[in-house]
């Protein structure tokens, strides 16, 4: 989804999907997806990046190593502050973007449920 031509839905923006892979046992640690742009959902709910780590992978640092190389990408890519959103319930979550230098912006509802907003400004 990096380049406009692949896109098949009109909803979703230009994006890059990254994995964190075990060296030498081919296992897939967690995913990371950056999102160049914005869209209006995005730009509420979703955020610039979404990752998740595999369940028994989680609590080893992995997620920040991911946030942090992610961060890097969005920065090269030209993005001076970027968004990031995790459940309000999601504690391991907000202790990784806090890590990777987010400020909390606000809390919004989505379908029910409460959402985090962190920005990370990138200069």
């Amino acid at each position: 989804m990096e380049n406009k031509e692949t896109i098949l839905n009109p909803d979703w923006v230009e994006a890059e999907q990254f994995m964190l892979v075990q060296e030498g046992q081919r296992r897939i640690l967690g995913m990371i997806n950056f999102r160049h742009s914005l869209n209006e959902y995005l730009a509420e709910i979703g955020g610039h990046i979404g990752y998740s780590v595999r369940p028994t992978e989680r609590n080893k640092g992995y997620a920040k190593i991911m946030l942090a190389l992610c961060l890097e990408k969005c920065k090269e890519f030209g993005l001076r502050e970027v968004l990031i959103s995790c459940d309000a319930d999601n504690e391991a979550s907000k202790r990784t973007i806090i890590a990777c230098g987010g400020s909390f912006d606000r809390t919004i509802e989505d379908d029910g449920k409460m959402i985090e907003r962190y920005w990370v400004n990138l200069t």
